[in-house]
């Protein structure tokens, strides 16, 4: 079904203040390095961007898809929205600053 492969859901996700938006915006070409001020995401923050389909699909379904990046907030406030924000997801991009002594306590939380 060509359906499927026209939009794919890749989430950016991390704990707070680890530059998922950072890497979110030099994906989609919107900035090639780390913002000057920071700021917290508000919840999720879509960037949707129009890709060349990948040989293995392009042969079967000519044309380009849409890629959305969705830019989740690290933020424990918003934990309960997770569920729907994992709905369809296609991928993964975990995000975490290595200079973190608890990272991988973190990001236990973000991979169960």
């Amino acid at each position: 079904n060509f359906e499927l492969f026209k939009m794919i859901k890749i989430l950016v996700v991390g704990p707070l203040k680890s530059g998922k938006t950072t890497v979110a915006n030099i994906i989609a070409d919107i900035s090639d390095g780390v913002l000057e001020a920071y700021r917290p995401t508000k919840a999720l923050w879509i960037l949707e961007i129009e890709k060349e389909a990948p040989l293995a699909v392009k042969k079967q379904f000519p044309g380009n898809v849409t890629v959305e990046l969705w830019d989740v907030s690290g933020d424990p406030k918003y934990e309960s929205c997770l569920p729907v924000i994992l709905k369809n997801a296609q991928g993964i991009i975990f995000v975490y600053n290595p200079e973190d002594n608890d990272i991988e306590k973190t990001m236990e939380f973000y991979i169960n």
